[in-house]
């Protein structure tokens, strides 16, 4: 039957609040990165029960970093899935180093430990698993898997704020997951994103990095 009742692209549940926010922003006259940002780091990563929260420009932008924190550079290669948004492919083909694609699980649509084992080589720095549709990654196995060889997991966890396995949330299951709050999410800052990490010196380095170079920013130099 025909409608023109569709649901459209892009329009989160904005209320009165959230209005308000943006407005008292705007009217400190401190619209950078600023005491709001920290505040959305600190609560946020209390909410997907993490232990650091970096606020960045995006999704993509915290897998860049979290690859560079892990030194992933030209002559590595990281798995990723086949079945992925481009960006989870293209912050490896960023770093210099190669994207390894892989099968996933037709019923998860996620990687697994079966899917990632044929891809392993001397040369894998690193897996990209990534939490599809809110569903997530069967990890315990492939945990197994790679702990054994020291390989670590960044996720891509932009589908996955209230993703839970086997009680826990994502951000507790990988050493970083990148979020997103594009405006397609179920929590939307309009665009950016966030890196969790249980390190304190990976976070830090990320922090830096996404500073490029400096080691505080605008509103703590100010």
């Amino acid at each position: 039957m025909p409608t023109d009742d569709f649901v459209v692209f892009g329009r989160p549940d904005l209320r009165e609040e959230d209005i308000d926010e943006v407005v008292e922003t705007l009217r400190s006259f401190w619209i950078g990165t600023g005491p709001r940002t920290t505040r959305l780091e600190e609560q946020f990563t209390a909410y997907v029960d993490g232990a650091h929260g970096v606020a960045v420009n995006s999704a993509t932008a915290a897998l860049h970093l979290g690859l560079i924190a892990l030194d992933i550079g030209p002559g590595d290669e990281v798995i990723v899935p086949s079945m992925t948004f481009g960006a989870s492919a293209n912050v490896i083909v960023h770093t210099g180093a190669t994207p390894v694609f892989v099968d996933v699980d037709p019923r998860s649509r996620c990687v697994s430990a079966d899917t990632v084992a044929p891809a392993l080589t001397d040369r894998t720095a690193a897996v990209m698993p990534v939490h599809m549709a809110g569903f997530p990654v069967d990890i315990d196995p492939l945990d197994e898997l790679l702990g054994e060889r020291g390989i670590p997991m960044l996720a891509d966890a932009a589908h996955a704020i209230e993703t839970r396995y086997k009680g826990r949330a994502v951000a507790q299951l990988t050493p970083l997951s990148a979020f997103s709050f594009y405006v397609t999410k179920n929590m939307t800052t309009a665009e950016g994103g966030m890196l969790v990490t249980d390190d304190a010196a990976l976070a830090e380095r990320v922090r830096v990095l996404s500073l490029h170079g400096l080691s505080a920013d605008a509103w703590n130099r100010y």
